[in-house]
C-alpha cells in the first residue's frame, strides 16, 4: 500500500486513491472494471431520466394534493355509524351457519382450516367459462390474450369473471391507453352488476370474520377495526376518487432531485465500507490517528464495513424494488436496466425474477388455492406462518423444524437470509435471460474488488449478511401475521379492503424513514402500486382516512412490535401444526 503519511481521515482518503493509480496492471482489471461501472451509475440515471419525455418533472403546484381536493373523505362524519348495523347484522346472519362448521371441523382436518367459499356466483362462474372480465361496466374477453399477459397468465385467470376496474387502474401505470383500442363484448346487465356487488360484498364480511378470528386476537387492531361502519358502495367510491386525485397530482413520477439523491445514497454506503476497509487495514505506521487505531484492533474492523456494505446491499434493493415497478421513469426499457443495475449488479439478487414474483405478490397477496401457495413472495418452505398453510407441508423435513420454527426463525433469516435469495433468485428464473448471467458476474467482479480491500473478507460479507436480514424482516413483517385467503374467493371480494386487512405500516421516526426506504408506508404501496415512494409520506395521512372513515384497520407497529408479533404468532402455529398430527409435538399440544 501507499503510504499516506500524516494520519488522519484525509490522508487515507488520499491514500485510498493513490492506490487505485496501481490498479492498472493484469492483476487489478477486473477492479477497474467495477470501479468505473460504479461512476457511470449516476450518469446513466441523469441521463436516462432527462432523455425521456414522458418521465420529465412538472410542475409544483401539481406536486401536492390539497385537502379540498380530497373531498370524498370529509363528506361524511366518520364516527357516525347510522344505517349500517342493519346490514351489518343481515350479512352477518347469513354467514353464521357456515362459519359455525367452519370453526366446528377445523380442528379435526387441517384440510377444513381453509375457510370455505359460502356460495357461488353464477355470474362470476358464467363469464369465467367463457374467459371475460368485466371493466367500466363492460364485458371484455381475454381469452386470446391470457397466454400474452405481461405479468404472467396464471395472474389473469385468477381474476376471471370479476370487475377488474378498480385492481386494473392501480396496477397499471396507463390504463386508459392499454383499454384504448380493445373493444367490449356487451354492456354488464343490472343484475349482473347487482350479484357481483353482491358477492363482493360477502367475501368482504368472509375476510372481516376471518381477521376477527386471526389478527385481532393477537394484536391492538381491535382498537381500530370497526365493521359496523363499514358500507361497500361508499367505501368504493372514495377509493377511486383517491386514486384520481394522487393521478391528477402527479405522485406516480419521482423528481430527478430525489432520484439521484438516492442513487447517492446507495454509492455513499459502499465509498464508506471502502473507506472503514482503508482504515482498518492500515499498517502500525499510518495508524497515528486514534480514529484508524480502534478500527484496526476491534471487531468494528470488519463489524463497520460489513454494515455499510448491507446498507449498500439495503437501498439498492429499495431502488430495484422502484425500476422493476416501473416507478423510477417512464420509459420500461430504461426501468428494466435499472432494475438490473442496482438488482443483479449490486444486491445480487435477479431483478427479472423479483419482477415476476412481485407482480403476483401485489395481485394475489397472502393468497393460496387447493394446490397451495399463490403468493411466491411469501411462501416459505421452512416455516409455517399460517394455519391455513398446514396442509401444504408433507414433508418429513418440515415437520421435524416446524416444532422448533419460533426458535430457528431469527437465526435463520440472519445467517442464512441473504445467501438463500440470492441461490433462489439465480436457480428459480423461470425464463432464461443471458443478462442476468452477465449481471451475476458483475456482481461478483464488483464484490471481489470491493473485498479486496480488506484483510477479514468473509466477516466483512457476514456482517453485512446480518444487517441485510433487517430488510428481509420488514418486508415479511408488513404481511406475516395477516391472515391468509383463498384466492377463488379474494378475487371476487374488494382489492383494495383485501389489501388493507393483510398489510400493516411500521411507526419509524422521521429522522429515520430512509433506512425503511418509504416502504414503511406499506398500505400506500399496497393500494397504489404506481405511486413513486417520494410520496407516500403525502398520501398515507389520506389512507389513514380513509380507513377510519370506513371503520377499516389501519395499523402501524414498531419494529421490535413487529418481529416480536412474528416470532409469537409462529410459536402459535407450530401449535396449531402439532394439533393436526403433524410433528414430533403432537403428543404435546394434540
Amino acid at each position: 500500500m501507499t503510504n499516506a503519511g500524516g494520519g488522519g481521515g484525509s490522508n487515507v482518503v488520499t491514500s485510498i486513491l493513490m492506490d487505485y493509480s496501481q490498479f492498472i496492471s493484469i492483476d487489478h482489471s477486473f477492479e477497474i472494471a467495477a470501479s468505473i461501472l460504479l461512476c457511470c451509475v449516476t450518469l446513466l440515471v441523469c441521463w436516462a431520466y432527462g432523455g425521456n419525455s414522458s418521465g420529465g418533472n412538472f410542475a409544483d403546484d401539481e406536486r401536492s394534493v390539497k385537502d379540498a381536493d380530497i373531498q370524498s373523505l370529509q363528506t361524511e362524519d366518520p364516527s357516525d355509524d347510522s344505517g349500517s348495523d342493519d346490514e351489518y347484522d343481515d350479512n352477518k346472519s347469513q354467514q353464521s351457519s357456515s362459519s359455525a362448521a367452519s370453526s366446528s371441523t377445523a380442528a379435526g382436518c387441517p384440510n377444513a382450516l381453509h375457510r370455505p367459499i359460502t356460495k357461488n356466483c353464477p355470474t362470476r362462474e358464467k363469464a369465467r367459462a367463457q374467459g371475460l372480465v368485466l371493466y367500466n361496466k363492460q364485458w371484455y374477453n381475454v381469452s386470446k390474450f391470457i397466454a400474452h399477459h405481461p405479468g404472467g397468465s396464471e395472474l389473469l385467470e385468477q381474476y376471471l369473471g370479476t370487475d377488474i376496474t378498480h385492481a386494473f387502474h392501480v396496477m397499471h401505470r396507463n390504463p386508459t391507453q392499454i383499454m384504448k383500442y380493445r373493444k367490449p363484448v356487451r354492456g354488464a346487465t343490472e343484475e349482473e352488476m347487482e350479484e357481483l356487488f353482491q358477492r363482493r360484498m360477502d367475501v368482504c364480511q368472509e375476510m372481516f370474520d376471518e381477521y376477527e378470528e386471526g389478527v385481532m386476537t393477537r394484536s391492538h387492531a381491535a382498537d381500530f377495526f370497526k365493521r359496523k361502519r363499514f358500507k361497500l358502495e361508499a367505501f368504493e367510491k372514495d377509493a377511486a376518487d383517491l386514486r384520481e386525485d394522487f393521478m391528477k397530482a402527479g405522485y406516480t413520477k419521482p423528481t430527478l432531485f430525489w432520484l439521484v439523491q438516492k442513487t447517492a445514497l446507495v454509492l455513499m454506503f459502499l465509498f464508506l465500507s471502502l473507506l472503514c476497509m482503508k482504515l482498518a487495514s492500515s499498517s502500525d505506521e499510518q495508524q497515528s490517528s486514534s480514529l484508524s487505531s480502534i478500527i484496526a484492533t476491534t471487531p468494528l474492523s470488519y463489524i463497520l464495513p460489513g454494515i455499510f456494505l448491507g446498507l449498500f446491499w439495503h437501498q439498492s434493493g429499495f431502488l430495484m424494488h422502484d425500476a422493476e415497478h416501473h416507478n423510477l421513469i417512464g420509459n420500461e426499457l430504461i426501468n428494466d436496466i435499472l432494475g438490473w443495475l442496482y438488482g443483479t449488479v449490486f444486491l445480487g439478487v435477479n431483478g427479472a425474477w423479483w419482477r415476476e414474483e412481485h407482480r403476483e405478490h401485489h395481485a394475489m397477496l397472502n393468497a393460496f388455492d387447493e394446490n397451495g401457495f399463490k403468493d411466491p413472495q411469501m411462501k416459505e418452505d421452512i416455516w409455517v406462518q399460517n394455519a391455513n398453510l398446514i396442509p401444504f407441508y408433507g414433508q418429513e423435513m418440515i415437520h421435524f423444524l416446524a416444532n422448533f420454527q419460533h426458535i430457528l426463525f431469527i437465526p435463520i433469516i440472519f445467517f442464512a437470509g441473504r445467501i438463500g435469495i440470492v441461490v433462489d433468485s439465480t436457480l428459480t428464473e423461470r425464463k432464461f435471460r443471458p443478462w442476468t448471467i452477465l449481471g451475476n458476474v458483475f456482481h461478483v467482479l464488483l464484490h471481489y474488488a470491493v473485498l479486496s480491500q480488506t484483510n477479514t473478507p468473509i466477516r466483512v460479507y457476514m456482517a453485512a449478511a446480518c444487517q441485510f436480514a433487517v430488510l428481509s424482516l420488514q418486508l415479511l413483517g408488513n404481511h406475516h401475521i395477516k391472515p391468509w385467503n383463498n384466492i377463488h374467493s379474494a378475487s371476487e371480494g374488494n382489492f383494495c379492503v383485501w389489501q388493507i386487512l393483510c398489510t400493516q405500516d411500521f411507526d419509524t421516526p422521521v429522522w429515520f424513514r430512509w433506512f425503511y426506504g418509504g416502504l414503511n408506508f406499506h398500505y400506500s404501496h399496497h393500494l397504489f402500486p404506481t405511486i413513486s415512494r417520494e410520496y407516500f409520506p403525502i398520501t398515507t395521512p389520506y389512507i389513514r382516512r380513509l380507513c377510519e372513515k370506513h371503520g377499516l384497520p389501519f395499523i402501524e407497529v414498531g419494529f421490535v412490535e413487529c418481529v416480536t408479533g412474528m416470532v409469537t404468532n409462529m410459536n402459535e402455529v407450530k401449535k396449531e401444526f402439532a394439533k393436526h398430527g403433524a410433528g414430533t409435538l403432537s403428543l404435546v399440544y394434540g
